[in-house]
């Protein structure tokens, strides 16, 4: 897919993020803050490797960040507050 940007902030949607998002392999920026997604953060989404920057902030995410996550050598920024995650 030649996605490159998807933002979707704002829109009250619920649900969790679906694994699917690995397959958006141009991506640079994912913005999905000030909903109501819960559950963890899909591992997938590590997949991404042109990810710089993911906002996640102001929703209901529980579990910890993927280790995929860690593997994004693009990656700038992470924005994670104000969710139920767990983990140091």
């Amino acid at each position: 897919y030649q996605l490159e940007y998807l933002s979707i902030p704002g829109n009250d949607f619920t649900g969790t993020l679906p694994a699917t998002l690995g397959t958006l392999t141009k991506l640079t920026g994912f913005f999905a803050y000030d909903n109501s997604f819960s559950g963890p953060i899909p591992e997938e989404l590590g997949l991404v490797e042109s990810l710089e920057e993911i906002a996640l902030n102001n929703n209901r995410l529980t579990g910890i960040i993927p280790e995929s996550i860690y593997n994004l050598r693009e990656l700038q920024k992470l924005y994670i507050y104000n969710n139920a995650m767990t983990g140091t």
